[in-house]
């Protein structure tokens, strides 16, 4: 692994653990092992390792959303998978959740949201709700909206099991699944 990956491994745990605020410079550098002056060298401040952090995040997890999902059918089965693998992410890290809520209700959110690149990530899911939503088969609301009240359940769901320690069935997730999918259906 190479040093910017160290880093932004660093980051990543010092952020769940920590929050934005308990996040420095000099904690990522002893946690990923390299020299204070090693972080300045691919970084400007704090505020860019976290903008570059999220920016890399979105960018590794968008490849394992889109595994075995063909955006451009808008169906349950698509959506299901898109779901699924959401879930994995949340689950196979569990500093993941911890982290999307710290970049949600930080004073960087409204910025990085509406970062070009990050914007451009995101567009295959934007395109997917608004064909849904052409089509007539989604609710007539703003994407965003539709968003929240479905693939949003993902990582919301896994924030409340692991906080009341809950394990939901295969059946009982494939119940979630549905019900997400059904809150956006056209009546």
């Amino acid at each position: 692994m190479n040093k910017k990956e160290r880093i932004f491994d660093a980051a990543h745990d010092i952020l769940a653990e920590q929050g934005f605020h308990g996040l420095s410079i000099a904690m990522v550098a002893k946690q990923a092992k390299v020299a204070t002056g090693t972080i300045y060298r691919y970084f400007s401040d704090k505020e860019d390792l976290i903008r570059q952090l999220y920016r890399h995040t979105i960018m590794t997890c968008r490849e394992q959303i889109m595994n075995d999902v063909n955006i451009e059918e808008t169906s349950f089965e698509q959506y299901r998978q898109l779901w699924l693998n959401i879930h994995h992410i949340f689950t196979s890290d569990p500093n993941a959740v911890i982290c999307k809520l710290q970049y949600e209700c930080s004073p960087l959110a409204s910025e990085l949201e509406r970062d070009p690149v990050i914007m451009a990530l995101w567009d295959p899911f934007d395109r997917f709700f608004e064909r849904g939503r052409i089509a007539g088969l989604f609710i007539d609301l703003p994407l965003r909206v539709l968003q929240s009240l479905s693939l949003d359940s993902a990582a919301l769901l896994l924030q409340q099991c692991r906080g009341h320690q809950l394990t939901l069935t295969d059946a009982q997730q494939e119940t979630v699944i549905r019900a997400s999918w059904q809150a956006i259906l056209q009546p």
